[in-house]
């Protein structure tokens, strides 16, 4: 059931509840009535750790978000458990990140379709939101079949990481048993501290190199069953999921339809994009938005 309520942000929200009881919010940015793509399919944007509505909405400058919907998209921006409205805070010390794939992925999915009528939904992610996506839609389980297609930016494979990739899992998961969450807003890399229990297993996964759940679940393994279009961004100067990375986890989905981006000056970009600045910096608006709504143009109408 996805519930009205009133927003801050100009921005009308919507809460849709998991199955294990947690209301996650999302944020409707409405097409241009000029321009509307009434065929396209809504697109959901999610975002990675230590993030928010914001990276996709925009805080001083416009964000994706808005600028798919001017195209004429109708949009649908959704916060994780633990991140801005989404979650009871009292039951975060038992959350792991799992959970996003578990269970805010299908509830994710499910809120949008329910809002707008339609039956499929085409998924954006930033790095871990990126991840989320291709763990969730190799699961094959029934909401799981509702992607129309997937964006995912800066998102790696866990077995190729780049030379900073274990390390910086190592000083992650150190730091987070020691505050008992990673203090993201104090470093000052995001405006959302990360729980333990999520910020401790996605460490522990990027430094194993594998995607295994609690219960020995391989959120890989399904990877070939995604035959929907994907687009992968991948930046030239970023050290977390760097272009060999991500193009590793684009190989293994099963899709025909497959396109790596590299964003750097060799490709004709006007920088070698970093992690966030992908999509998030003014050179991101005007030169890879505008590639990321053609490729959906080109399949979506």
């Amino acid at each position: 059931m996805v519930v009205p309520r009133l927003s801050d942000s100009g921005v009308a929200p919507l809460l849709t509840r998991t199955d294990d009881g947690v209301d996650l919010a999302l944020y409707h940015v409405p097409p241009a009535p000029a321009a509307h793509r009434a065929q396209a399919p809504p697109i959901l944007l999610v975002h990675g750790t230590f993030s928010n509505r914001l990276f996709f909405l925009g805080a001083g400058e416009r964000g994706l978000a808005r600028y798919l919907a001017d195209r004429g998209f109708d949009t649908w921006v959704a916060e994780l458990r633990g991140h801005g409205r989404s979650g009871d805070l009292g039951k975060a010390s038992a959350w792991h990140f799992e959970d996003w794939i578990r269970h805010d992925a299908p509830a994710l999915l499910r809120g949008v379709r329910e809002a707008t009528g339609r039956g499929r939904v085409l998924w954006i992610g930033h790095s871990a939101g990126g991840v989320i996506a291709v763990a969730y839609a190799g699961l094959g389980e029934s909401e799981s079949q509702t992607f129309a297609g997937i964006v995912m930016a800066g998102a790696p494979h866990p077995a190729r990481p780049g030379a900073w990739h274990v390390p910086l899992a190592a000083i992650g998961y150190g730091i987070t048993r020691v505050f008992g969450r990673f203090p993201a807003r104090a470093i000052g890399i995001g405006p959302e501290d990360e729980h333990r229990g999520i910020m401790s297993q996605w460490m522990a996964w990027n430094a194993r190199g594998r995607w295994i759940g609690r219960d020995g679940t391989d959120y890989l393994a399904g990877a070939p069953l995604i035959t929907v279009p994907v687009l992968a961004l991948a930046g030239a100067g970023d050290i977390i999921a760097p272009p060999s990375a991500c193009r590793a986890l684009l190989d293994t989905l099963g899709s025909a339809d497959r396109t790596l981006v590299t964003c750097g000056k060799r490709f004709g970009f006007a920088e070698n994009f970093s992690h966030d600045r992908v999509l998030v910096s003014t050179p991101a608006r005007d030169q890879v938005w505008p590639r990321i709504a053609a490729w959906i143009e080109e399949r979506f109408g």
